[in-house]
């Protein structure tokens, strides 16, 4: 059986402006500013930043990530997720406040993705270490990649049991900011 790790993170510094790029607004308005400011507060109290990831010879279906592992000698599969936290500010806000509901979501959004970043960057570390490089992340859902294997990286790294990442069977992950991905090691 191949090891697999769990690592926590603490909050990486959120990034204003993609939160409202992912919201779909434009400039600054004062009052957007202040009930963002108000989002991150809010949310800062119940986000769990929490990747578990194994290192693997799998080969992936697919071409397209295929082609992103072309040379590669191994990959990490690794699973992310911020929590379900985050869903229900935004359950909650979806009724009382979409505003804010929305911002909440897009908040979300950059966070899982502040997250996969920071993993990615550590992995690029340890694998800078021992003389590898990494690929770019690829995640099922994308190109020819089925998101049915998302089922695999579920099963594979224990999620459920070790973030709280769980699949229905509508192939969406829960909590909704989540993620599964992919990196080549070469």
């Amino acid at each position: 059986m191949t090891p697999v790790f769990t690592k926590f993170y603490g909050a990486p510094p959120v990034n204003e402006a993609e939160v409202l790029r992912y919201a779909g607004l434009r400039g600054e308005a004062e009052d957007v500013t202040r009930l963002l400011r108000e989002c991150e507060s809010e949310a800062e109290g119940v986000l769990k930043f929490a990747v578990c990831h194994t290192v693997t010879d799998a080969l992936f279906p697919g071409e397209d990530v295929t082609r992103r592992l072309e040379g590669c000698r191994r990959a990490v599969v690794f699973a992310a997720t911020i929590g379900v936290g985050i869903d229900r500010l935004i359950a909650k806000y979806g009724v009382i406040s979409p505003a804010k509901a929305l911002l909440l979501d897009a908040l979300g959004a950059e966070r899982i993705e502040a997250l996969c970043d920071l993993f990615c960057a550590d992995l690029a570390l340890d694998a800078g270490v021992n003389g590898l490089e990494t690929t770019t992340r690829f995640s099922p859902g994308y190109g020819d990649f089925p998101l049915e294997y998302q089922k695999n990286v579920i099963s594979l790294l224990d999620a459920p049991r070790r973030i709280g990442l769980t699949l229905n069977d509508s192939l969406l992950l829960s909590p909704t900011k989540s993620v599964t991905a992919v990196v080549g090691l070469k």
